[in-house]
């Protein structure tokens, strides 16, 4: 009861429940965790049951090592047709830029090395 009037004190209950409905959500949490973790482990010891049934049945030393599965790969994006960058006689073809200039002999310019005065 409060000093003032002779109405219940209800924000003392109210905290109490707050503290119990958390003590409750704490519980689940925890059991749940716990559920997930028991299984993982169990898990883990069919694994090690398993390793250890093999070496007890396996010559030793073992013939051939076994190869550990490889990891699922992922699926390879579809590539679109390309020309073949190869021409009809075997030479390599060379990607031009379109309007760049052009350089070498095929050009229609040849460096002679001499400077005219």
């Amino acid at each position: 009861m409060t000093a003032t009037n002779n109405a219940p004190d209800t924000t003392a209950e109210e905290r109490w429940q707050h503290i119990e409905d958390r003590l409750a959500a704490i519980e689940r949490r925890i059991r749940e965790q716990s559920t997930a973790a028991i299984a993982t482990i169990d898990a883990c010891l069919a694994r090690l049951d398993a390793l250890l049934h093999d070496l007890a049945h396996r010559p030793w030393p073992p013939q051939a090592f076994p190869t550990p599965a490889a990891p699922p790969t992922p699926p390879q994006p579809v590539r679109a047709p390309t020309a073949s960058l190869f021409g009809p006689a075997g030479r390599r073809r060379t990607q031009t830029v379109p309007d760049a200039p052009q350089h070498g002999p095929a050009s229609g310019h040849q460096a002679t090395g001499r400077v005219s005065a």
